[in-house]
């Protein structure tokens, strides 16, 4: 299923904060899979979302974890279209999404937060 779960991260707007972030799950050995950073806030999707969440929290930053909907996709013009009309044609909307990397040649990364998480993961699995 595509069902995973992703980081949030509360980010104060001054020089070196991404930076922490990233070291802190660096210095844990937590892998990130994909990162999106927009209004004060980093999405990250790693490979062991508690493990993160602790290594960040005791570096003083807040973060949660939170469901997601991930998608591997073809690599190629349209793969996105064609599972955000999916989704579309089913009424699920989608409040975000960004992209991060797989380790499958040929392959993308889509991180969703949807309307419908249950059903949504059906419709892409």
């Amino acid at each position: 299923m595509p069902r995973d779960k992703q980081l949030t991260v509360q980010l104060a707007n001054k020089p070196g904060t991404l930076a922490q972030v990233a070291q802190a799950l660096g210095e844990a050995k937590v892998n990130m899979r994909a990162l999106a950073v927009f209004e004060g806030r980093a999405k990250i999707i790693a490979e062991d979302p508690a493990k993160g969440r602790d290594a960040l929290q005791k570096v003083g930053l807040f973060a949660s974890i939170e469901d997601c909907l991930t998608v591997d996709m073809l690599d190629r013009p349209g793969s996105l279209g064609d599972i955000c009309a999916r989704l579309a044609g089913a009424g699920i909307n989608i409040d975000y999404a960004y992209t991060g990397i797989t380790q499958s040649a040929g392959k993308a990364v889509v991180v969703m937060v949807v309307s419908d998480l249950d059903r949504a993961a059906k419709i892409v699995g």
